[in-house]
This record gives C-alpha cells, sequence and structure tokens, in this order.
C-alpha cells in the first residue's frame, strides 16, 4: 500500500517537473539560438519539455529560419548544442537539448571538403 502510493507521488513529481521549463530558462534557451544563428536567417525558437525515444525528460528546442544567402556552416549548428548544454549545466538544468533546425528548402549550406588522410 506504502509502496503504491510512493510510486503515484513519484510520478506525478515527474509528471509535474516535466511539463514545468522556468520563463529564466526559456529565455536562456532563446537568446543562445538567436546569437549563434542570427547570421543564418533565424526567425524564431519553440521550447518544450518531454521525453525522448529513451523515456528521459529533454527539452526540445525548434528553430525555424529564413531564406537568407548566407549559408548555413554546419560546424556552427553542430556547436550549437554543446554551448547550449554548458549554458543549461551552469543554472542546474539536467535535461538534455534537442535542436532540430528548420531551414528553408533553398537555403545555401556551407561547403566542407574531405580532407584524405
Amino acid at each position: 500500500m506504502l509502496r503504491n502510493a510512493l510510486i503515484r507521488v513519484y510520478y506525478l513529481v515527474m509528471a509535474t517537473r516535466m511539463t514545468t521549463l522556468s520563463y529564466e530558462t526559456i529565455e536562456l534557451i532563446k537568446s543562445t539560438v538567436r546569437e549563434s544563428m542570427l547570421p543564418f536567417g533565424f526567425r524564431s525558437v519553440d521550447v518544450r519539455v518531454g521525453e525522448d525515444h529513451d523515456g528521459d525528460e529533454v527539452i526540445f528546442v525548434e528553430a525555424e529560419y529564413d531564406l537568407t544567402d548566407t549559408p548555413v556552416d554546419s560546424a556552427v549548428t553542430g556547436a550549437l548544442t554543446t554551448k547550449l548544454r554548458d549554458r543549461l549545466w551552469e543554472r542546474g538544468e539536467t535535461r538534455f537539448p534537442h535542436i532540430r533546425h528548420k531551414f528553408h528548402e533553398r537555403q545555401p549550406l556551407k561547403s566542407r571538403g574531405r580532407r584524405r588522410a
């Protein structure tokens, strides 16, 4: 009986945590994405919490972009996850940010030649 009550409390606490994200955390996410991605036609960002495919609590970040002549640099988009994760960690947020970039279908990409060994 006590075990079932504790399990219900655990799930209630977990469900509450998953549905909440502080205003400060949301603003931190938005400003970090904006400062890194502004040169590539950044338009908006949507932030929500949820579960990943393993059932772990995560933060979903969806950024949208307008078409621009500046080619998107994959090194910048790749580094954004690390930058954002580090800033969140400093604030005590342990959920991993999953970033989805929605670029215009005709958005140019920066060419990176393969190096040969």
